[in-house]
């Protein structure tokens, strides 16, 4: 080799390696110690429900580098610990889960089926109650998530702890109220009562205001002073009309406290119309699926509230409204919650459930509530008007999905 030559290769193999360093750090971050603080986000996670479930957590690459976790650690608060031994990169603006095992279940998201790292249960699991997450890498905290309690509900035996699509960073997931269960809709569930969106784009969590809501507190919701004699003929007067709005009366009722004579009523009521709201005539988004369920809800919650001797006259109708989620064409995966879910969801909820109680329990001598059946009468919406506002409904629904 003369020379010249010699100097040339030299200088080709300078010019090589100065280009694979500069695609290194332009493209790919490929040691541990170069990865930044926040740059990879934790984003969702499904602890393990039980010994057969696979345990996940989803990582998102908010940069626009593609970036390398080997050498990288996750750990939790019960000392569990995974060193990422082997390369694993997560694409820019890509996701990656790692999980306990690979789903065997139908319908499973292709990113349980191939994740991109295996972990061992025994080495690492998620707890269903308090646990962490920490991504370490060449030992500064990347990322971190902790939550107190993992509670999906009887509606789903596992739902994904998700991460609002509107706060993918690792700051705003410090906060709790950013977080959220997996929408239940039959969009995002798989397997076997499965909910969440592993390796894929989070849904919006529910950003409805339930400004009367109260959980397992009786007491943040009783009303003293109802005319019950009078509100159950209410009640009876709106079932009787057959709307898919007619059992809201009793929904209303649901959380106070009565006695075995008014639950007898109530049973009566019941188990005459429980059947006919599936035929019911919608109003607005309310339609036979929301009758039904509502009404299944409010038996629920006067049987669950209810002393020895409700609880005996609403037994029936209990052991048949538990049965109704099951039958529902939509709401089923909520019905479900609301129905069945240990924890017992009461109040108005929203506005118009606060307005609706206003308009429909008799309260003598307090000015929030109607005062007796004339009230009722006089508030209440004729059949010309309730046809009108839906047919108004109906039309805009039609032209905003047609803009959609």
């Amino acid at each position: 080799m003369t020379a010249t030559n010699g100097r040339l290769l030299l200088h080709a193999s300078l010019i090589f390696l100065f280009l694979a360093a500069t695609d290194n750090a332009a493209g790919k971050l490929g040691l541990s110690e170069d990865i930044a603080i926040g740059s990879i986000v934790i984003t969702e996670l499904m602890p393990n429900v039980s010994d057969k479930d696979v345990d996940w957590i989803e990582l998102l690459n908010v940069t626009d580098t593609d970036i390398d976790l080997k050498g990288c650690s996750l750990t939790d608060t019960n000392n569990d610990k995974v060193l990422i031994e082997q390369a694993l990169t997560i694409p820019a603006g890509k996701y990656a889960i790692l999980a306990s095992g690979i789903s065997d279940e139908n319908n499973t998201p292709p990113a349980l089926s191939k994740p991109a790292l295996l972990y061992s249960a025994e080495s690492f699991h998620l707890d269903n109650h308090t646990d962490q997450v920490i991504l370490t890498c060449s030992e500064r905290v990347i990322d971190e998530v902790s939550y107190k309690q993992y509670q999906p509900g009887p509606a789903s035996p596992s739902r994904g702890w998700q991460l609002e699509p509107n706060s993918l960073n690792a700051t705003a997931n410090d906060e709790t109220d950013k977080w959220c269960y997996t929408v239940l809709s039959d969009d995002f569930i798989y397997g076997v009562d499965r909910a969440a969106t592993p390796g894929a784009e989070n849904p919006m969590c529910v950003e409805v205001s339930l400004p009367y809501v109260h959980i397992n507190d009786q007491s943040a919701v009783l009303i003293d002073g109802i005319d019950f004699n009078t509100t159950l003929k209410i009640a009876a007067a709106e079932l009787a009309e057959n709307k898919s709005t007619s059992e809201l009366t009793i929904w209303v009722l649901r959380d106070q406290k009565i006695n075995a004579e008014i639950a007898t009523t109530i049973s009566l009521l019941y188990f005459q119309h429980i059947e006919d709201l599936y035929d019911s005539e919608p109003f607005t988004v309310v339609d036979w699926n929301h009758a039904v369920w509502h009404f299944a809800w409010a038996i629920s919650n006067l049987y669950r509230n209810g002393d020895e001797s409700v609880k005996a006259t609403l037994q029936q109708a209990y052991d048949d409204a538990i049965t109704r989620p099951q039958t529902l064409a939509r709401y089923n995966y909520i019905a479900a919650d609301n129905v069945l879910n240990p924890a017992i969801m009461m109040g108005d909820i929203h506005t118009m459930g606060r307005g609706y109680a206003n308009n429909h329990i008799v309260v003598p001598g307090n000015p929030e509530y109607i005062q007796d059946y004339q009230g009722y009468l006089d508030n209440k919406r004729s059949d010309l008007m309730s046809s009108i506002i839906h047919v108004l409904y109906v039309v805009k629904k039609f032209f905003d999905d047609l803009m959609a």
